[in-house]
């Protein structure tokens, strides 16, 4: 499917794990929502992305760039900078250091117009988060 100068929205959410305090793995049931808008030309798109999480930290949305093969869909996430839980338990930024890039891989469905798969993020080498994600054309 080639697409060209398509400007499309999409909306759903993406999970996350939840740890204890010793670290220990509890469940993956966190949903977030977030919206995505994306143009696309020969199957390449770009965009921003904004979810009801982080909204509140930033000045401007995520950058979200990637490419559709088929019905493979794979793109990489950036917040403008690095955010995180504090040892308070609460959403701080770091606007000096960047946000590692967040990697989605997942697959439209027959209809082209959901698309379900998987995000992990590394921090450092063994270490890093991971998720689901459901995304809907609106």
């Amino acid at each position: 499917m080639k697409l060209v100068y398509l400007k499309q929205n999409w909306s759903g959410y993406f999970t996350y794990p939840i740890y204890d305090e010793k670290g220990e793995f509890v469940n993956q049931e966190h949903r977030i929502p977030f919206d995505m808008t994306i143009s696309i030309h020969d199957n390449v798109f770009i965009g921003t992305a904004i979810d009801q999480e982080s909204k509140h930290l930033f000045d401007k949305p995520a950058e979200v760039k990637g490419f559709i093969e088929k019905n493979l869909i794979s793109f990489t996430k950036q917040y403008p900078c690095l955010y995180f839980l504090n040892d308070q338990g609460e959403l701080a930024i770091d606007p000096d250091k960047p946000h590692p890039e967040i990697r989605y891989t997942g697959f439209l469905n027959d209809d082209k117009n959901e698309i379900m798969g998987k995000w992990e993020m590394s921090i450092e080498p063994e270490q890093g988060d991971w998720g689901e994600f459901e995304l809907k054309k609106v």
